[in-house]
């Protein structure tokens, strides 16, 4: 009765010992991929920006833009606080916003050729195409941690201490081959 005793507590400490071990290695993966999100997060925040300035110019030419100033002061307003679930998701709705500004501009001559649109909507479009050297190394975290969750014990690990799959910035595809 000794032995199986032993051995039932043996096989309890090491399976312990592996979920520690395991809920480490996620929370390194975690904590590398909230570091690399940090460098992400300070050009979003100058996305934002230069978005909302955008929007205010378009605005004042074109009354009907008011809505997209609206959505653009609050996710402006609201940026600090949103958790990075949902400003992996921003980018789409600022391209969405965008093309709303410039289909605004092709119905108001005087905005299309406004100096400071024109500056404005180029320094978004500089923006645009930096986006893909931003997020690549986040994506490159996210894979990785995503990747651990799917493996056998880290998932049952994963599961019991609340890890979740993160999601990927849609747009760098076309550059994150080149990490």
């Amino acid at each position: 009765m000794e032995v199986v005793i032993w051995m039932a507590c043996t096989v309890a400490a090491l399976t312990f010992f592996l979920f520690i071990r395991k809920k480490r290695c996620l929370e390194d993966l975690h904590v590398k991929l909230n570091d690399s999100f940090r460098d992400v997060d300070l050009f979003m925040k100058k996305r934002v920006e230069v978005h909302a300035k955008w929007a205010e110019k378009v605005a004042a030419y074109d009354l009907d833009a008011q809505g997209i100033l609206a959505e653009m002061t609050a996710l402006r307003d609201r940026f600090d606080y949103m958790p990075i679930e949902e400003k992996v998701r921003l980018c789409e709705k600022l391209d969405k916003l965008s093309g709303q500004m410039i289909a605004s501009a092709e119905r108001c001559p005087r905005l299309r050729t406004s100096a400071s649109y024109i500056r404005l909507r180029a320094q978004a479009e500089n923006l645009i195409a930096e986006m893909p050297n931003a997020c690549c190394a986040y994506n490159t975290q996210a894979n990785q941690l995503n990747e651990a969750l799917r493996r056998f014990p880290a998932n049952i690990t994963a599961g019991v201490a609340g890890f979740e799959q993160k999601e990927l910035f849609s747009h760098p595809e076309k550059k994150s081959a080149e990490v």
